[in-house]
Parts: C-alpha cells; sequence; structure tokens
C-alpha cells in the first residue's frame, strides 16, 4: 500500500482500532446468541443485498481460473444453517469467538507491522507483536529458549515457558489470554496511540 505520513499513519491505525471494538461487541453478542432465523425466508438470506457479487460482463483471463473453473461460489452462504450449527454445538462458540477476536488483532497488528510502528520499545507493544506471533502460528507461541520477559501487558507476561502453549483455550488447554484480555490490549492501544505523538522505529522490538 501506498506509504502515508507517520502523522497520518498514527490516525488511521485509531481509527482501525475503534472501528474493530465498536463491531466486536455485535459480533461476539451474536455468537453467543445467535439470532432465531427460524422464521426467516432462505431467500433473504442468501439474496440479501450486502452479500452481493459485482457484475462481470466477461472473465478475465488467468491460468488461476482455468484450474478453478471460475470463481463462482459453489452455493450461497447458509445462514440459517450456520446459526443452527452454532446452536447445536455450545463448543463452536469460543472458537468463533477466537476467530474473530484474532482477526480484529490481526487487523490491526498487520497495520501497525505495515507502517514500522510495531517496533517500538514499550512492553506493551512488544506484547502485542508476541500475540500476533501467536496468532499466526494457529494460535500457539512461538518463543525461543532463553527470551527474557521483556513483554508484558497488565500482569500479563511473556517468556519461553509459553513456547508452544496456547494463546487462547483451544478446548483442552487454558490460554495465556482470556477474550477479555485482547479487548482490553485493544483498548489500551487506542489509548496509547492517542497520547502519544511520536513513536520509536527500528532497533530491537523483542
Amino acid at each position: 500500500m501506498s506509504k502515508v505520513s507517520d502523522e497520518e499513519a498514527w490516525h488511521l491505525s485509531i481509527h482501525l482500532i475503534e472501528e474493530q471494538l465498536q463491531v466486536l461487541p455485535i459480533t461476539i453478542a451474536s455468537i453467543l446468541k445467535p439470532a432465531d432465523v427460524a422464521n426467516v425466508e432462505p431467500r433473504l438470506l442468501s439474496d440479501n443485498p450486502l452479500l452481493k457479487r459485482k457484475p462481470s460482463p466477461a472473465k478475465t483471463g488467468s491460468g488461476g481460473n482455468i484450474v478453478a473453473h471460475g470463481a463462482e461460489p459453489n452455493e450461497a452462504l447458509d445462514l440459517r444453517g450456520s446459526h443452527q450449527a452454532l446452536h447445536d454445538d455450545p463448543h463452536k462458540k469460543a472458537n468463533y469467538i477466537r476467530i474473530v477476536v484474532s482477526n480484529a488483532l490481526l487487523a490491526v497488528g498487520m497495520f501497525l507491522r505495515e507502517h514500522n510502528m510495531a517496533s517500538m520499545r514499550t512492553p506493551e507493544i512488544q506484547f502485542f507483536d508476541h500475540v500476533l506471533d501467536a496468532i499466526l502460528n494457529a494460535n500457539r507461541f512461538d518463543v525461543e529458549p532463553g527470551y527474557l520477559p521483556m513483554a508484558t501487558f497488565d500482569g500479563l507476561v511473556i517468556d519461553s515457558s509459553l513456547n508452544g502453549k496456547p494463546l487462547f483455550n483451544d478446548g483442552t488447554t487454558e490460554g495465556f489470554m482470556e477474550f477479555g484480555d485482547a479487548l482490553a490490549l485493544l483498548q489500551w492501544l487506542s489509548r496509547y496511540l492517542r497520547g502519544e505523538k511520536k513513536y520509536v522505529s527500528g532497533g530491537d522490538a523483542g
């Protein structure tokens, strides 16, 4: 993406975090208590204008299209079935929340990395960087032996003993963080970025 000034990147990062914090409560609420779609016409779900595609008068050539036989989905999104599956398997709720929370963290984290804001020496920023790595590593920490605990957030400390352990509960093992900790981290980032005018880039980020 095109590079922007440090000041603009600062404001864009705050805007991105605030967007995530606005959407997450609604998304999590819909997962914890799925909407009653039993009496909704299936057509209204599959043909929702918010899920439409752009008209494509002509196919564009691509080797990928040859392999995939076009980009049309095989079937419409089954919103009713998805809600029913969530009702039938309560264990999916935690997994779905993990995915949406992780996606929000990734969206913010990738923006900070793209604009060289993720290398700040602040312990909380270093903590956030390790969290991102764990998300990209299938919810598992990858911390080198002997790593000194320089990454901390609100009493949570990352050290080499976390190597291989889950970031969030994986259904069998307790996670290092709860979902509330992740939301608190995003809220902290928003407050921190609003208060900071300059950041230190480059150097060791831990």
